[in-house]
């Protein structure tokens, strides 16, 4: 019916095993050329370059470019949270090597979710902060409380400019991995961001699993929330 929703639009974009590689790998909130996607997605430049150009025309994925290199991202962290839901009511893939079953590994631990932590190490770090009264999770809505922002201050973060920020501030976000909720909104982000500069973590840029540093494994075992 004319005016609504094009849902059979997008479930032909999803419908692709190679579009849904490229939007996947774009969840880690950074930029990627044509040929990292292609490299990643084991298929041809000019067929990562068809798929890139039919998720720029649904508004799903933009493009930047500078000097001769174009460089893609994800237009949003509504498709991100789209990807990561649709992770959680499908069915699992059998895993049939070695590799696989170390990469998922590393995924279940710590990843990048759009630029939230995500996996084990972001979810445990969410349930620290609702225990410790620093966030107020009721029916599914986030709320930063003032213990919260003190917390956040205190380790460096400038909360004031996160809230003028585009975007939601803070939300819970469904981790696909552990069925519950990681961090998510303008301070998921900086958190993530916070981390990498306080090199807590190291992000992966093959499959946007996280490592943590020495740093990190310190500053995640005592918190510091109290």
């Amino acid at each position: 019916m004319k005016g609504f929703p094009d849902l059979q639009a997008t479930t032909k974009v999803l419908s692709d095993k190679s579009r849904l590689e490229i939007l996947t790998i774009l969840m880690d909130g950074k930029y990627h050329n044509v040929s990292e996607l292609a490299k990643k997605t084991k298929i041809k430049s000019h067929t990562a370059s068809y798929h890139l150009k039919q998720l720029c025309e649904l508004n799903w994925v933009a493009s930047y470019k500078q000097g001769r290199n174009v460089y893609y991202h994800l237009c949003s962290e509504d498709i991100a949270e789209l990807l990561e839901k649709l992770m959680n009511i499908s069915p699992v893939k059998e895993i049939s090597s070695l590799n696989e079953s170390i990469e998922l590994e590393k995924l279940k631990k710590g990843r990048s979710c759009y630029r939230h932590l995500a996996g084990k190490i972001g979810v445990d770090f969410f349930y620290a902060l609702v225990q410790k009264g620093c966030v107020k999770l009721e029916n599914n809505n986030l709320e930063l409380t003032d213990i919260g922002e003190q917390y956040f201050e205190s380790l460096g973060m400038e909360m004031n400019l996160i809230k003028k920020q585009q975007g939601i501030f803070i939300k819970p976000c469904l981790d696909w991995t552990e069925q519950t909720f990681h961090l998510g909104g303008n301070l998921g982000k900086a958190f993530f961001r916070h981390c990498e500069e306080k090199n807590y973590l190291i992000l992966n840029k093959e499959n946007r699993s996280v490592c943590l540093t020495n740093a990190g494994e310190i500053f995640f075992a005592d918190l510091k929330l109290s």
